[in-house]
């Protein structure tokens, strides 16, 4: 049977099926790390991005000794796809009065829910039950706004970050939902299941409430007899399921599971590998990505840059699925919104959206000049479709707003921080 080889860059050709580089997936032009070669311009693609070496594998595509066939491949699955430069015209541009509109409704949504999510939390606090039309009336409107426009959604999702000192249980509930259903979407999941992936993400924290108040709001500096109890919440949560009757497996499995990891070191119960629902570790995924963007106690939150930079290691430990991970990075990019970046041109700029097909080139906002002088009004550059004859602008590195003084929550029209609570 074949098997896989490493070959130069010199040696590939269309045909070939690739599963791997020597190059770290996030800096390649391909949106999964397995992907058939169709064409000389995606072997180009790959020497710009200073690709020397690539693993083959002979039995999904041609081998080195095959010739390549005349006529092009067929056209790829959608794993397989190779990515396309993106173009936006004009037409597409956002105006300034429809992004204030489309944020606005979608910090409507957002409030509505986060509302009652805390009422749903203060019933089950005081010994009450809830039913699923209760969760099903939180999640329909986040999901249709999610589908509608999730750029507006991640943007709120930043901003609110930066706003507050210390997350509760409420809006990290609703974080973890809104970026699940995300991340489901762009995973296909069919929609019979979405419902209850929302719920289930809604619910995954729920056990804290069976915990002393002072001890779930503490976050850190937990003695281990503290710990112990803290990491009971899952089958706490479980409990609380079973008193309102909840049947659904994929949200059972997700409270219970969610700190389960794919290589064993997870928690309550240690399970690995295919003992785990595949549903429970997109949540647990999800969960610990919002954790690490999140002040918690006090402490300080990564940027959302090194956080990716962070599940990205994880899922090369084999605690989270890789081919899981790179959807997240598709879903969010490399540079998520909200990120500050300084460009080639010394010029610094806001991630405003992102490229799915061009993880490296988002789109941004320039605040401020090469002198460091400050745009009044800033500039909308979509980094992988800038105008052709001109030095093309690229990122240089991620900046931290402390370091540099820069409000960011200020500069992103149209959302009101003070009503995100």
């Amino acid at each position: 049977m074949p098997t896989v080889k490493t070959i130069t860059l010199d040696q590939l050709k269309p045909g070939m099926f690739v599963v791997g580089m020597d190059q770290p997936w996030y800096r390649t032009p391909f949106l999964f790390s397995k992907s058939l070669i169709r064409h000389q311009e995606d072997i180009a693609l790959l020497r710009q991005h200073g690709i020397k070496e690539v693993t083959i594998d002979p039995g999904r595509g041609l081998d080195l000794e095959a010739e390549a066939p005349e006529d092009a491949p067929q056209p790829a699955t959608r794993e397989q796809a190779p990515i396309q430069a993106a173009t936006v015209t004009a037409a597409d541009e956002p105006t300034p009065a429809n992004r204030q509109q489309q944020l606005s409704a979608a910090q409507a949504t957002y409030v509505g829910a986060t509302h009652s999510m805390n009422r749903l939390l203060d019933t089950l606090e005081n010994g009450g039950s809830y039913e699923t039309a209760a969760l099903n009336s939180i999640i329909d409107p986040v999901f249709a706004q999610v589908l509608d426009d999730s750029v507006s959604m991640l943007t709120l999702l930043y901003v609110q970050k930066m706003q507050r000192f210390d997350r509760t249980l409420a809006s990290h509930a609703l974080d973890v939902c809104i970026l699940s259903l995300i991340v489901a979407h762009a995973l296909e999941i069919a929609d019979e299941e979405l419902q209850a992936i929302g719920a289930g993400a809604l619910l995954h924290d729920i056990g804290y409430i069976r915990l002393p108040r002072n001890l779930y709001r503490k976050h850190h500096d937990f003695t281990d007899d503290e710990q112990a109890l803290m990491r009971q919440h899952p089958r706490l949560g479980l409990a609380i399921l079973r008193e309102a009757n909840e049947t659904r497996d994929t949200v059972t499995s997700i409270v219970g599971e969610h700190h389960e990891r794919g290589d064993g070191s997870g928690y309550p119960q240690q399970l690995a590998g295919n003992a785990l629902s595949p549903l429970a570790q997109l949540v647990g995924l999800v969960d610990h990505y919002d954790n690490l963007i999140s002040r918690r106690g006090g402490q300080p939150a990564l940027l959302p840059h090194d956080a990716i930079r962070e599940v990205f290691r994880l899922g090369d430990t084999g605690q989270f699925p890789k081919e899981m991970v790179e959807v997240l990075i598709r879903s969010l990019g490399v540079y998520p919104i909200g990120s500050l970046v300084l460009l080639n041109t010394k010029e610094q700029a806001i991630v405003v959206d992102v490229n799915p097909q061009q993880r490296l080139k988002p789109v941004v906002n320039l605040i401020t000049g090469p002198k460091g002088e400050t745009y009044l009004t800033p500039i909308r550059i979509d980094l992988a479709a800038q105008a052709a004859g001109a030095a093309p602008r690229t990122i240089v590195k991620v900046l931290n707003p402390l370091d540099e003084r820069v409000n960011m929550s200020m500069l992103f029209e149209g959302i009101n921080p003070e009503t995100i609570s």
